[in-house]
């Protein structure tokens, strides 16, 4: 073999190293929407941020939860859903440490502390956890030391 028919049988086998199998065409254009999802919701960051965390708090396998998302979600909504879910995660904590901290009692039941004072102490706790990657628990005893300290003044 002289040079050149080695470097392209090389590269001939490194085309075939590289390239992906094709998949057979779809029978249907429902076959074709069902794997489109399927490929969004398997995708690493919708699998590590949706799929795994929500089939464990429903005890249900990740399949399970897959036919659930693919029969109720559209392409669009699908598509949609990380940005969305990546979003809804500063107002999910933020609602939680107002259950966590009692803020509902504070602010409508007691009227000591006001809802902009109660927003600015939800904003630091949830800093700490979402941006420094604090543990929730730390930042929640944290967060109770300032209230208080805040309530004292």
């Amino acid at each position: 073999m002289n040079q050149d028919e080695n470097e392209e049988e090389l590269e001939k086998e490194f085309e075939e190293e590289i390239s992906y199998p094709k998949e057979e065409e779809a029978a249907s254009d429902e076959e074709l929407l069902i794997r489109m999802k399927k490929r969004i919701i398997r995708s690493y960051r919708w699998y590590e941020d949706v799929i795994k965390p929500f089939s464990e708090e429903f005890k249900i396998s990740t399949e399970e939860l897959e036919d659930i998302l693919m029969k109720r979600l559209d392409m669009s909504s699908l598509e949609a859903l990380q940005p969305r879910f990546e979003s809804s995660k500063l107002r999910c904590t933020k609602e939680r440490l107002h259950s966590d901290l009692k803020i509902c009692w504070l602010c409508d039941v007691m009227n000591i502390l006001t809802d902009d004072e109660a927003e600015d102490i939800k904003n630091k706790i949830a800093f700490k956890v979402l941006i420094k990657k604090e543990p929730y628990k730390n930042a929640l005893e944290e967060g109770k030391k300032e209230l208080l300290d805040h309530l004292k003044r």
